[in-house]
């Protein structure tokens, strides 16, 4: 069965965790919750930090900085996104 990736801002990290509960609900392959940090810094990072330094500083000004992102089967797509967007996060 296909996969697919989701990519998700939210505003606290108790509403990125209530929407990875739910997708882990949905047998998400991987979920992982992190704080989007708008620092420069090396590898991977440094190399990208030009084609993203707008975007960051676009979603830290206005405070979504908990990224969730989660990896399920195709079939559970489109209710995922429901659970992501029911939680207060913008994909």
């Amino acid at each position: 069965m296909a996969e697919k990736a989701i990519l998700a801002y939210f505003h606290s990290p108790e509403q990125a965790e209530a929407a990875a509960t739910k997708l882990k609900a949905l047998r998400a392959v991987e979920v992982q919750v992190d704080r989007f940090q708008n620092d420069v810094g090396h590898g991977l990072e440094s190399a990208m930090a030009d084609s993203m330094m707008s975007h960051e500083g676009e979603l830290h000004d206005v405070g979504l900085d908990i990224v969730l992102t989660a990896v399920l089967d195709e079939q559970s797509y489109e209710q995922a996104c429901r659970v992501i967007e029911m939680a207060g996060g913008t994909r």
